[in-house]
């Protein structure tokens, strides 16, 4: 349980209000069908699903600075 008590520090706080300045939420919706394969697929490969989609944008994120060169 979070310290929230006046002097000591409210980990939980903290990490929200951290959260808020420095984090963004990507969401999308697919059919049922896919999205249970590629949970299926990422759980065969021992693969996280986050860890899949951080790879996938950064590379997207890569290849648009090749092109904007």
């Amino acid at each position: 349980m979070s310290k929230q008590a006046s002097g000591n520090f409210d980990q939980s706080k903290y990490q929200n209000d951290w959260n808020k300045k420095n984090m963004k939420r990507v969401s999308a919706d697919y059919k049922t069908d896919f999205v249970e394969e590629f949970k299926a697929s990422c759980k065969e490969l021992g693969l996280s699903q986050s860890d899949v989609i951080r790879e996938a944008m950064r590379k997207t994120i890569e290849r648009a600075k090749k092109v904007s060169k």
